[in-house]
């Protein structure tokens, strides 16, 4: 028996690569006898007919988690429907996934498929999700978990200054120009300087990232949020990385439900704030800033996924 993780990405997306970095290092952690292979594709239609003659029935599928079960972003989950329906026999495990359909055409698609499927696992990495995917995919097992990139810690003891602004420019965005106006505006007459930065590496697409590219994208990008004062931003991963940096952060939400659901895995952490009036900026960037000590326990989610894993694939110790 082997672990295949599919459809890992190799774009421009930083929050993506971040949650492809966790998933591998987690299985590689539980499992380190296993045989574990990564299909680093962008396409998973194309992962599953590349792979087919290689899987046998009692090998194990993992899929690529993050905030793509729906119709926002309809590529990733036809490349589901694709491997769920190709491997009828195999157990297949999604990780940590938002879903969000507006189309009641494409959630039916999805729903007869899945449903098909006698041996799926799906992780929802908030409630409205997990209710969501326990109504329609009734026949899958529904896990609530926080996001993966939850278990990782990057905390520092670098000595910060200034603000780290990121904002959406792709659909999810819901922030007006004239609230980010108002927030530079403030943060320029209320901090000693500010870098607007994102989630995404530069402007142009990128899709030829490698593992070792990747693991010093998230470096650059750990030590930018490990340097800041504070954050403000309204990107899931954003927050997230903000949490396990150890950096207080403002966040604003965004089109889908996933960062305004998610935000209850923060709640104990007082240097989160989610802000969900422009009118409240100030009071929420002062009770971040002065919510102390910043520290952040990444045991919870390790061992909740952990366990998840362990559950489904079995315990490492019967493999030596």
């Amino acid at each position: 028996m082997k672990i295949i993780l599919m459809g890992t990405p190799h774009h421009a997306n930083i929050g993506d690569l971040a949650i492809a970095y966790a998933e591998e290092k987690i299985i590689k952690e539980l499992f380190p006898q296993k045989k574990f292979y990564i299909m680093q594709e962008e396409k998973l239609d194309t992962c599953a007919k590349k792979v087919k003659k290689y899987i046998k029935d009692d090998d194990i599928i993992l899929l690529h988690g993050g905030g793509n079960i729906g119709d926002t972003y309809v590529t990733p989950e036809m490349g589901r429907r694709e491997v769920i329906s190709s491997y009828p026999n195999n157990k297949i495990i999604i990780f940590p996934q938002t879903a969000y359909f507006e189309n009641e055409e494409e959630l039916n698609i999805s729903k007869k498929i899945y449903n098909a499927h006698n041996d799926l696992v799906i992780m929802a990495r908030e409630k409205k999700s997990y209710e969501f995917m326990k109504k329609n995919f009734y026949n899958a097992k529904v896990c609530l978990t926080p996001d993966i990139v939850m278990s990782l810690k990057e905390s520092s003891n670098t000595r910060r200054h200034g603000v780290l602004l990121m904002f959406r420019r792709d659909k999810e965005k819901i922030l007006g120009n004239n609230m980010t106006d108002f927030i530079v505006s403030y943060v320029e007459k209320n901090f000693e300087s500010y870098k607007i930065s994102d989630m995404n590496i530069g402007t142009e697409p990128v899709n030829n990232i490698s593992e070792k590219i990747r693991e010093n994208i998230l470096k650059d990008k750990f030590e930018e949020l490990q340097n800041a004062k504070l954050v403000i931003t309204d990107r899931l991963h954003g927050m997230i990385f903000s949490a396990i940096t150890e950096t207080p952060c403002v966040v604003f939400d965004s089109l889908t439900h996933k960062i305004i659901e998610s935000y209850d895995w923060f709640k104990n952490l007082g240097y989160i704030q989610m802000c969900k009036n422009i009118d409240n900026l100030e009071n929420c960037i002062k009770k971040a800033i002065n919510f102390n000590p910043c520290i952040y326990d990444n045991d919870f989610t390790k061992k909740i996924i952990s366990n998840i894993l362990i559950d489904e694939i079995g315990d490492e110790s019967q493999y030596v």
